[in-house]
């Protein structure tokens, strides 16, 4: 059953463009994921009558795992009731084949299966729009994911889970945390950015004031788990049980793997639930490492306390075409785009067209003091080493001020000057392994912006110093991260050796 849906699910793919697949968010689950999601959902199941929904059918394989694992079970349910919304219209003859199919293996075990497709909107169905929970169940969904404007009618059909800019996927999950308030069971894949951002804090609301997190597991890499999908996504599994009532002595199980090779052999951790949430304000989850205190839980200082300010590189080049230079030429000082930085230091000049800005009154506003700072590349790679590209600058290029583009955020001290210790420092600190997994355990984003940087927690000056003191120009990323464990590990032997 799970094999004829992935077949179907495979030939609609292939009939579609990229342009086709992306627009319409649809990629389909891997058979091994849908078996794995559906094993948990329905470990406790033992009712006599089980509904099970599937929102966002695509070809149905996650509803055809739940009916398999639920045929394999000891005592099955009498009854199952599947529902399944789709769309696409040319997916639903494939879904009412593969209905017929589950009817008939369920009837070789006397179990009666009552089943519709509906091609229909789920988002705008009558039982998404009412969202009124129902009993025993049992609700598994690859929702679509993309971007929705406020005025889309779904958003505004849902606006209690919106905020900001909506992503449908988000909306599939609130909707369904309502129907699923009842005692139901909950299990989505998705993208990891639920868990934190702004924009998801409605989301979260939503499902947090009708869930309770079972388990979590999370796909490290961004393309191995749907590896047959030309894809770049940070996934996350999220099994959840409806209840009347947050208990916060309950802990959730976490699990992770690179992608689905290696997902059957996952460590398992439990953490208590209250361990989860970041903030309990803005319900931002995180998944540590481990279950003993981190760092940056206790750690109190932060870029403003230490008289640090982030901001964005002032030059935008179109708007500077009047003092932008391919050349030097009398006035003229360096201009910094991201190609100038890495994480082993800043090179210019590299040939590179238009790396000169002219300094004078007009362009006075757009340029910064050349002194020691450290920049970070604002976008980088889907799959850098690292979420944060940083590099330390001691100052030494030419002229009293530099032009940084927008493409850059730079890191510099308010009042007096930093000095090439604490360039050093800070720079090592952020782009280490350490930050590193703690941005991986608090974000599915890939880029790391200006916001996250003011919230981070960092550890006192003095040891950013001591830090910057044991590098030099050359250092690697490998050295940076000696010297920080070195500086640091008296205090987190376990944390930082992890």
């Amino acid at each position: 059953m799970i094999k004829f849906a992935h077949s179907k699910g495979r030939a609609f793919v292939a009939t579609l463009s990229r342009e086709d697949q992306k627009s319409m968010g649809q990629f389909m689950t891997p058979p091994e994921i849908a078996t794995f999601m559906a094993q948990r959902l329905v470990a406790e199941v033992d009712q006599p009558v089980v509904r099970v929904l599937e929102p966002a059918a695509g070809a149905g394989i996650l509803a055809a795992a739940v009916i398999q694992e639920l045929l394999k079970k000891e005592f099955p349910p009498a009854r199952i009731e599947l529902l399944m919304f789709e769309l696409d219209e040319r997916l639903i003859s494939g879904l009412e084949e593969l209905a017929n199919l589950l009817q008939i293996a369920c009837e070789k075990q006397e179990i009666v299966l009552d089943w519709k497709v509906l091609q229909e909107d789920f988002l705008l169905s009558e039982l998404a729009v009412t969202g009124v929970a129902t009993e025993s169940l049992l609700i598994i969904a690859n929702p679509p994911y993309f971007k929705l404007n406020k005025s889309d009618p779904r958003a505004v059909t849902h606006s209690y889970a919106v905020y900001g800019q909506p992503n449908i996927y988000g909306l599939f999950m609130a909707a369904c945390a309502r129907l699923a308030a009842g005692n139901g069971k909950f299990c989505f894949i998705t993208p990891r950015s639920w868990m934190s951002g702004s924009y998801f804090e409605a989301v979260r609301r939503s499902i947090f004031a009708c869930l309770n997190i079972d388990a979590l597991h999370c796909f490290e890499s961004r393309k191995d788990h749907f590896s047959e999908e030309a894809i770049l996504q940070e996934a996350v599994i999220t099994w959840a049980t409806g209840i009347a009532q947050i208990d916060p002595r309950l802990t959730v199980t976490v699990t992770r793997s690179v992608g689905v090779t290696d997902m059957n052999n996952a460590a398992l951790q439990t953490l208590p639930l209250t361990k989860l949430f970041e903030d309990n304000v803005t319900k931002v989850m995180t998944l540590p490492l481990s279950n003993e205190d981190s760092p940056f839980d206790l750690w109190t200082g932060t870029l403003e306390t230490y008289g640090l300010k982030v901001s964005t590189g002032p030059v935008v080049p179109f708007r500077s075409l009047d003092y932008i230079r391919s050349v030097p030429e009398d006035g003229t000082v360096p201009l910094l785009w991201m190609q100038h930085v890495s994480t082993s230091g800043v090179r210019w000049p590299i040939q590179k067209k238009r790396e000169y800005i002219l300094a004078n009154a007009g362009s006075a506003w757009m340029l910064v003091r050349n002194a020691p700072m450290v920049l970070m590349r604002r976008f980088s790679p889907n799959e850098n080493a690292r979420r944060i590209n940083v590099t330390a600058y001691a100052g030494d290029l030419p002229g009293d001020v530099i032009g940084l583009e927008n493409h850059l955020n730079y890191i510099y001290q308010l009042k007096g000057g930093m000095t090439v210790d604490e360039a050093r420092g800070l720079s090592a600190f952020l782009g280490s392994s350490m930050v590193d997994r703690h941005f991986r355990s608090t974000s599915g984003s890939t880029q790391v912006n200006a916001t996250d940087l003011r919230k981070i927690k960092l550890p006192p000056l003095a040891q950013l110093c001591a830090i910057g003191r044991m590098l030099t120009p050359d250092s690697s990323l490998e050295q940076m991260d000696i010297a920080v464990e070195q500086v640091l590990r008296e205090i987190f032997p376990q944390q930082l050796s992890a």
